[in-house]
């Protein structure tokens, strides 16, 4: 331990290592370092291949602070000195001023006493130019490094490593409007497929190993399970979701379950949660695909308007109804229906665009009574009463989220809160879930 300390050094300790090595060449960095991780280690080994002695100035508290925000830094700065010193590669490290100067520049103490022959900056880093300029007016060569990362190491920085200690990682659900199952390879016979659907919020959150599902009824249809094994892959350490696209992100999420339930399951719950936003999905047999134009979202936005999510009250046996889809998609009837899904599914994406939303209520109505033609199980005498009564009173169109069997019902319908209060009236336990739509994708969400 005192060997460490030996190496934080002082302004007279700083003038007393630049007489004593008037031929040596002594290199300078500086940083806050607030929580020490393999990046910074990287760092000073570049800064130490520059020249004899490396010294690293370290950020104040005071200063990190006024840089940073609030609850910054996580480590006080006599912490974060010593563990610097500790550094293989640092030979000495002194704590900057307390005084933060025009361009980012807290360290003039230390180049006053120190005198080094070279400063080494980031070439990204925020205020480059004044740097240079500073090393320009004191006889300083500046060298510039580029961030790099050894390809054994996973590339991380303080700010990812704070999130994933201090914030509850968030996921949306999904409203499927139509074409499901033909997001499922196995049934699809190497027919294309496609799904219109949406991403929802309230988000639900995963932290310190714990959810919190918002109050969404589990089972519901909207894709919850989906969206938790997400949550825990994306926060796992041994996942680098850092350098994934969307892409990727849904299909190791499809590849996941599809492992963990020994089942031949579908992509669009995958897909529309990591993607956010309305979507028309294209399925192939490895793989899917936004296309079509954009919907605005002020269009998306007046659909909504005329939009209930309503919970049955019913518990949802999804297993039935997947177990039947799997006997009858190779029979005539079953296979009339995926075609008839699939197009259903293209075809909402393309009405919307339109703004004729009660051609989109038929859709989701056409949709329904296709997938029920695939699989009986999907529906019950008593959700069938419930969608007749809301058809009755209202609705346009509608159709039970997901697979089926119990969970909730979409229904577009003229007067929302009519609808509601007719369905309440009629069917006591029913009860509705407030939702908006969620536009960010995954990735925007957790700021990854």
């Amino acid at each position: 331990m005192e060997n460490i300390k030996d190496k934080i050094l002082d302004e007279r300790g700083l003038q007393e290592l630049r007489s004593q090595n008037p031929d040596k060449k002594i290199v300078f960095a500086t940083g806050c370092y607030d929580i020490l991780q393999s990046g910074h280690a990287v760092f000073f080994n570049q800064c130490k291949a520059q020249g004899d002695l490396l010294v690293v100035g370290v950020g104040s508290d005071k200063v990190i602070e006024q840089l940073k925000g609030p609850g910054r830094p996580v480590n006080p700065e006599y912490n974060r000195l010593f563990l610097v010193a500790a550094m293989h590669d640092v030979d000495f490290a002194a704590l900057n001023s307390e005084q933060l100067e025009e361009g980012k520049v807290d360290f003039m103490n230390i180049l006053t006493n120190l005198k080094p022959d070279i400063f080494v900056i980031n070439k990204d880093d925020s205020a480059y130019d004044e740097k240079i300029s500073l090393c320009n007016k004191l006889d300083v060569t500046p060298v510039s490094v580029k961030r790099t990362v050894p390809p054994e190491l996973i590339p991380t920085s303080t700010t990812n490593i704070i999130n994933k200690i201090n914030y509850a990682f968030r996921a949306p659900l999904r409203i499927d409007f139509a074409g499901g199952w033909t997001d499922v390879p196995y049934i699809m016979n190497s027919k294309k497929g496609f799904v219109s659907n949406i991403a929802i919020k309230p988000l639900i959150e995963y932290k310190n190993g714990r959810f919190n599902f918002s109050g969404y009824p589990r089972g519901s249809g909207l894709s919850t399970s989906t969206a938790a094994k997400l949550l825990e892959m994306i926060s796992a350490k041994t996942y680098n979701v850092e350098s994934k696209h969307l892409e990727q992100i849904g299909e190791d999420l499809f590849n996941l379950e599809n492992k963990e339930l020994q089942w031949f399951i579908g992509r669009q719950d995958q897909y529309s949660i990591v993607y956010g936003g309305f979507n028309c999905f294209e399925f192939g047999q490895d793989y899917a695909k936004p296309i079509g134009k954009t919907v605005p979202k002020e269009t998306l936005e007046k659909f909504k308007e005329n939009l209930l999510l309503i919970h049955t009250s019913i518990s949802r046996n999804a297993q039935t109804a997947v177990e039947e889809v799997y006997r009858n998609h190779e029979k005539d009837f079953g296979k009339d229906a995926l075609d008839k899904l699939a197009i259903y599914g293209k075809q909402f994406s393309e009405t919307l665009l339109k703004e004729d939303f009660d051609a989109c209520a038929e859709i989701m109505h056409q949709n329904w009574e296709a997938q029920k033609q695939l699989a009986p199980a999907c529906s019950t005498p008593e959700l069938d009463e419930m969608y007749d009564y809301a058809r009755l009173n209202g609705a346009k169109g509608g159709k039970l989220c997901g697979a089926g069997g119990g969970g909730a019902f979409v229904f577009y319908c003229e007067d929302p809160r009519k609808l509601k209060t007719a369905m309440k009236r009629q069917f006591v336990s029913c009860f509705e879930i407030d939702f908006d739509f969620e536009y960010n994708d995954i990735r925007k969400l957790n700021r990854i």
